[in-house]
């Protein structure tokens, strides 16, 4: 699920998050749900992914950057990272 506040951003921004989360499926085969939220403040983008894993465990990350692709990226790379240590965990 990808949610946009305001319609800040372009069908097909909402499409393209969609796409880079699905590959989050290949770090941890678990995964319940995914969220995304992605909003404009100011000049600035913010991207948070909020991931279920089961359990009652959730993952959150959250980024902030200049644009929206690099920021998506951050926050992409970070919930890789928090994944395989969670993984690891188990």
């Amino acid at each position: 699920l990808v949610s946009i506040p305001h319609h800040e951003y372009p069908t097909q921004v909402r499409e393209h998050v969609e796409s880079k989360l699905q590959h989050l499926a290949h770090y941890f085969e678990r995964i319940v749900s995914v969220r995304a939220l992605l909003e404009r403040q100011g000049d600035q983008h913010r991207v948070e992914i909020v991931v279920n894993v089961g359990h009652g465990v959730t993952l959150v990350v959250d980024a902030r950057g200049e644009s929206h692709e690099a920021t998506l990226e951050d926050a992409l790379a970070r919930m890789t990272r928090v994944l395989k240590r969670h993984k690891t965990k188990l």
